[in-house]
């Protein structure tokens, strides 16, 4: 792999150890994708990759491993009945994907379908635009993945990415041996939520005399210690469309508990009209009233049937609802009016 710039001292063994962990955590949940215990386990073993985002950038066959660990990480949540956490999932690999190819027509129907229905979405929101502004030459580095780097001290590079939130690693472009003289790398969270603006990202942190570090969102210094770790799912769930996922159509659910309240009523006005004279006389006067109705069994049958489809169109409706309900939570994919906010260190 060679020397990576930016990087002093990287632990290549820990390096190795956290993609063994990685592919460990694949296994065990392809082994049993209903339990608990080995979804954290990926989870947490995804979440410790950015910590050696230098490495990572330079090794095309990790990047895609990580892909194929978020795929992995997505199916099992559908296997879960948890399609919000997946399309959660799905949303930030898609972000991350960079150049990888992603045949969704290999995933299996269930996952594959999310996939174009989460790139679909990605397509409707649009880019945004983050501009790297570097006092001295430096190197970019996005989501652990090599976006160049700005050559020239002074120089700007502007760059399109999806709308979301996104790691930024900035650090000067030539090895950090000898420390004097050089920046610390910059490691920030950002998130971008509009496609109109273009904020803009400076490298090294401009000192509190020298001006915002970004435009209209200062960005503060980093400070030394153990980095944070971002978890997978960086945004709230997206809204899905929650008619894909009714038990049965609204009309159906509605109309079951109408025919089923007129059966209901019709039963039990034919159990009362039992053993009843049809003239209204009196039942003991045999020539008044030489027949009676015989209707209870009828209004029994009627009386259940009705019971049975109100109760069960009300269940289907009543899930639904509450299915509708969280989906409408969730937050609405179009582009928001804030351009850029920092989340510290990952």
């Amino acid at each position: 792999m060679g020397e990576v710039a930016g990087v002093q001292g990287e632990d290549q063994s820990q390096y190795d150890e956290a993609l063994a962990t990685l592919r460990a955590a694949m296994d065990e949940v392809n082994a049993d994708p209903d339990g608990e215990a080995p979804l954290a386990a990926l989870r947490e073993a995804l979440d410790a990759l950015p910590d050696h985002a230098p490495l990572l950038a330079e090794d095309p066959g990790a990047l895609e491993l990580r892909l194929r660990a978020e795929l992995v990480l997505a199916r099992a949540q559908l296997y879960q009945g948890d399609r919000y956490a997946a399309a959660a999932t799905l949303d930030a690999c898609l972000e991350r994907a960079g150049g990888i190819p992603l045949d969704s027509a290999r995933l299996g129907p269930r996952l594959g379908a999310l996939v174009d229905e989460r790139r679909e979405v990605q397509a409707a929101r649009g880019e945004a635009r983050l501009r790297v502004e570097c006092a001295e030459p430096c190197r970019v580095l996005i989501d652990e993945r090599n976006y160049g780097s700005v050559e020239r001290s002074g120089q700007a590079r502007e760059l399109s990415l999806p709308l979301g939130e996104h790691r930024v690693w900035l650090a000067p472009l030539e090895p950090l041996e000898p420390l004097e003289g050089k920046a610390e790398p910059l490691r920030v969270v950002v998130q971008l939520d509009s496609t109109d603006d273009a904020p803009t990202l400076s490298f090294p942190v401009p000192s509190p005399g020298d001006g915002p570090a970004t435009d209209g969102a200062p960005v503060p210094a980093p400070t030394v210690g153990a980095e944070r770790r971002g978890a997978l799912g960086l945004r709230s769930p997206p809204m899905v469309e929650a008619d894909r996922d009714r038990l049965a159509p609204r009309w159906l659910e509605i109309t079951g508990i109408a025919i089923g309240g007129a059966e209901l009523i019709a039963g039990a006005t034919l159990w009362a009209l039992d053993s009843r004279c049809p003239g209204g006389g009196d039942v003991t006067d045999v020539e008044a009233c030489p027949q009676l109705y015989d209707t209870k069994t009828a209004g029994i049958v009627l009386s259940t049937l009705g019971l049975a489809a109100v109760a069960t169109s009300g269940a289907l409706l009543g899930v639904d609802t509450s299915r509708a309900r969280r989906a409408a939570l969730a937050p609405t994919v179009g582009p928001r009016s804030v351009g850029l906010s920092v989340g510290g260190r990952f």
